[in-house]
């Protein structure tokens, strides 16, 4: 990473970052908070968190981690402040963020826990390690390996089960 004189971001590193990171950091919020302009807000707050700050990062997953617990954490204020709203169905605008993935598959995913949710989008979509995993969210690693596998066991019932339909609707 380019570095200037005082070992802060450069403005090149911090259009980069920028750059490769903007759709996770979106996904990321969408998952938790349901609603496109949330999301949108909370990136934007930990891309205005990182030009303030200007973090010396050790290396490209310090970088990363660290925008993710940023995002993971605006979006838990963001709920606390908005608890007043419930939860809303999944749209089209967040499974369109995901490409092509199937609605199926997503609708599946937003019916799991808040918790249960976070390990799997992380697990699966980020690709991260049960160990990373609990590091950016601060829970040992064996309650991570827990939610995955919770979450693996309802996710099959919900997508084998033949009535996907009927439970989405009785969680929302």
């Amino acid at each position: 990473m380019e570095r200037n004189k005082d070992k802060y971001l450069s403005d090149s590193d911090i259009v980069r970052i920028v750059e490769t990171y903007s759709d996770m950091l979106l996904r990321i919020a969408l998952n938790r908070v349901k609603s496109v302009p949330a999301a949108e807000d909370i990136v934007q707050t930990v891309f205005e968190r990182l030009m303030r700050r200007r973090p010396i990062f050790e290396s490209r997953e310090h970088e990363k981690a660290w925008l993710i617990r940023t995002a993971v954490n605006l979006c838990l204020t963001d709920l606390r402040t908005e608890s007043r709203h419930g939860e809303l169905p999944l749209n089209e605008d967040i499974a369109q963020s995901y490409g092509e993935e199937s609605y199926e598959v997503l609708d599946a995913v937003q019916t799991l826990p808040t918790p249960d949710r976070y390990a799997v989008y992380l697990y699966y979509y980020e690709g991260y390690g049960v160990k990373e995993i609990g590091k950016l969210l601060k829970e040992p690693e064996g309650t991570i390996s827990s939610r995955l596998s919770r979450a693996r066991k309802k996710l099959k019932a919900i997508l084998e089960g033949g009535n996907h339909g009927r439970q989405i609707q009785q969680r929302l």
